[in-house]
């Protein structure tokens, strides 16, 4: 009888509190807080470098917004971000029903990367999973800013791979 067996793996598989199901990996900011006078900026940075002569890797994205509960806020499809360049976007908190003095939205950032592909004569080629930059490494960044003097009053790149699990079957399990 095979069974299955429960594998952590951040490259084959992403988090359940993602909304994508594409493999691939994710990170993710901690919680933090904004108020209806604020905007958050949510950025992805393609760290390769422009090579001359070498057709960059497809590098696309999605970069996400989740309030402490888990539920998506807002979302933002990048098809390609080009080497030594960024995608970013911005979300501005829905004010509390009920204000409050200091009365604040807690959120967190998503950037999740599906895994690497490349394209060849109109065709799509999914590369194996492997620990290896290929083509598509991203740096996340979230700032938040002050809507009437734009001052910023966080910012952090201090992102964190989120774990992912994939469920399969036993390798040499017999059935009896």
């Amino acid at each position: 009888m095979a069974g299955l067996l429960l594998v952590g793996s951040q490259t084959l598989a992403q988090a359940q509190s993602i909304s994508t199901s594409n493999p691939g990996s994710a990170v993710t900011s901690g919680i933090v807080g904004v108020t209806g006078a604020q905007s958050v900026r949510l950025n992805a940075l393609n760290l390769q470098p422009v090579i001359p002569g070498v057709t960059a890797v497809a590098c696309p994205a999605t970069l996400e917004i989740y309030d402490e509960t888990g539920a998506m806020l807002k979302q933002f499809v990048v098809t390609n971000i080009a080497p030594a360049s960024a995608a970013s976007f911005v979300f501005k908190p829905v004010a509390p029903a009920t204000p409050a003095n200091n009365a604040s939205t807690l959120i967190r950032a998503v950037v999740f990367t599906p895994s690497a592909s490349a394209v060849t004569s109109g065709s799509t080629i999914t590369l194996p999973a492997i620990p290896v930059s290929i083509g598509c490494n991203l740096m996340a960044s979230l700032e938040i800013t002050d809507d009437l003097t734009g001052e910023a009053h966080t910012f952090t790149t201090d992102f964190r791979a989120m774990p992912a699990y994939v469920f399969s079957p036993l390798l040499g399990a017999a059935a009896r």
